[in-house]
């Protein structure tokens, strides 16, 4: 395989087996990070400079859509936040930001219909928190509620955790509210934790007749309670759950999201199982897997496995490519890497300093007419 001497950049690049094109990254600006397009030589192709960083806040999420615009969530310190769109020429072209109650984090994404989903944390209220069995929960707990926006800025849809969830299902390794992340988002008091939400695409599950995989309905990560869940958007129950069965199941797992049609694997749903915080099985402390699972069989159908040397213990993200590899993001180590289907690694780009983004994708050369120029 080759590989190049260098130790930070693109180390790998195995050209005949990779799924060639652009990844959307954070990268360096005169303000603060921006978001750029890197090519598999690690090179700066585009740039989108963030506006206004000390007010808006830092890009934990940004999406290429196939028009060449950009959606980006910014995520300010404390409440507030907002989602923006910026034209491939870096105007900015739509924001919208939530009630100041509301503190968006973690994920943006736009639906088949031109609306966008959204993840913000709220404050659960008193006679639903005070059932806790915690003195600290029943004096302050957050989850989150999730909801779909239109472009003209209304809710079209809302989801709030507090209403559906059994307040005794928490976290099974509590931290102390004193610890390094802050008081408000300890495992105690930072109930959910929802770090990803998709509306669910075509397919083949619902093609054979299953409702609970509707198109449209929405599939959340909620990182505290390792779980994966699907709630039904015409009903607003939950219809799906996910806890894993890989190592004594998922761990603080992130980016889980069903393959979309035409994509191997399509149906199938794909999620980074950090191994944050293990209660069951001592295997998974230190080690992070990608998992692939079959949702109707509830069943794991691939794994990317490397034991103490693959772990990110929060963040990071996966993707599967066109080709069958997958990319993967292994935030804590500054490694964004590609592998095959039978765990090859043939492409791996490494960070001289942290990726401040919580994600990374790939887009092909083909995805946006605007690329089709870059490449030129």
């Amino acid at each position: 395989m080759p590989a190049s001497i260098q130790t930070v950049g693109t180390t790998v690049y195995n050209r005949e087996h990779c799924y060639a094109g652009v990844t959307a990254i954070l990268v360096k600006g005169d303000r603060g990070p921006d978001v750029g397009l890197i090519t598999m030589e690690g090179k700066i192709v585009k740039r989108w400079p963030m506006d206004d960083p000390a007010r808006k806040g830092g890009v934990p999420r940004a999406r290429l859509q196939p028009d060449g615009r950009l959606l980006v969530l910014r995520s300010a310190k404390g409440w507030g936040g907002c989602v923006q769109e910026y034209a491939w020429d870096g105007t900015r072209i739509w924001e919208y930001a939530p009630p100041p109650e509301l503190m968006l984090h973690h994920d943006v994404e736009k639906t088949a219909a031109g609306n966008v989903l959204i993840v913000a944390r709220e404050e659960v209220p008193l006679e639903v928190r005070g059932r806790a069995r915690e003195p600290e929960r029943r004096e302050m707990l957050y989850a989150d509620v999730i909801q779909e926006v239109t472009p003209d800025g209304n809710v079209a849809w809302e989801w709030h955790q507090h209403e559906h969830l059994d307040i005794h299902l928490c976290c099974k390794v509590p931290a102390p509210v004193d610890w390094w992340a802050g008081s408000s988002n300890n495992t105690l008091v930072d109930w959910t934790h929802t770090n990803t939400v998709q509306a669910l695409p075509e397919n083949r599950w619902f093609d054979a007749g299953d409702t609970r995989f509707r198109p449209g309905n929405i599939l959340m990560s909620l990182r505290q309670l390792d779980l994966v869940l699907i709630v039904d958007r015409e009903t607003g129950t939950i219809v799906w759950t996910y806890t894993g069965d890989y190592l004594g199941g998922l761990s603080g797992q992130h980016d889980s999201h069903m393959i979309e049609k035409g994509l191997p694997g399509e149906g199938n749903i794909l999620i980074f199982d950090n191994g944050a915080s293990p209660t069951t099985n001592l295997a998974h402390c230190g080690c992070s897997f990608v998992l692939e699972v079959d949702p109707v069989a509830a069943a794991t159908v691939w794994v990317y496995d490397q034991r103490e040397t693959f772990h990110s213990n929060f963040t990071s993200s996966c993707q599967r490519l066109p080709n069958g590899n997958t990319l993967v993001l292994e935030a804590a180590h500054r490694r964004l890497f590609e592998v095959t289907r039978e765990r090859n690694l043939v492409w791996e780009h490494v960070f001289a300093q942290p990726p401040f983004i919580q994600r990374a994708y790939r887009y092909g050369w083909d995805f946006c007419p605007q690329l089709r120029e870059v490449r030129e």
